[in-house]
């Protein structure tokens, strides 16, 4: 059953997926950075990142959070979105693992990956011709 307001990335022209893609590519970039332990100047999301169970919860809810946003902007095949979960899925077992896990954590970037994959496929995906809906108008007027 498809979503009411998602849209087919065939729905789209190349053009509108990279506009509606990089909005999406900002956002896990920022959030993959945010709550990930930085060598650089610690702030406040770093040290809260830090917190064993906290941290990992966090991040959890926002890679999940993610991912509904994806799904609200796009309607994806199954596998994708198994694909996401399974992301997801590995970064809550990097997330238990106290030490190592603040690292790896930092190096999965499970939104980052996530992006990857929904960017792989919607550009895969054959855009609508922009030149039908011109042409079609010209025919209708015509008529």
């Amino acid at each position: 059953m498809a979503r009411q307001d998602a849209r087919d990335p065939a729905a789209y022209t190349a053009s509108e997926k990279k506009k509606t893609l990089y909005p999406l590519y900002r956002r896990a970039r920022h959030v993959d950075k945010k709550w990930a332990v930085t060598c650089s100047k610690p702030d406040e999301f770093t040290i809260l990142g830090m917190i064993p169970v906290f941290g990992g919860s966090m991040t959890t809810v926002l890679a999940i959070g993610y991912l509904r946003r994806i799904h609200s902007t796009f309607i994806l095949p199954d596998e994708i979105e198994e694909q996401m979960i399974h992301n997801i899925l590995i970064h809550v077992g990097v997330s238990l693992v106290p030490m190592a896990g603040w690292i790896l954590r930092r190096m999965f970037g499970v939104n980052k990956r996530n992006y990857m994959l929904l960017e792989k496929y919607v550009m895969s995906v054959e855009p609508k011709e922009e030149t039908s809906l011109a042409s079609s108008k010209t025919v209708s007027q015509h008529s």
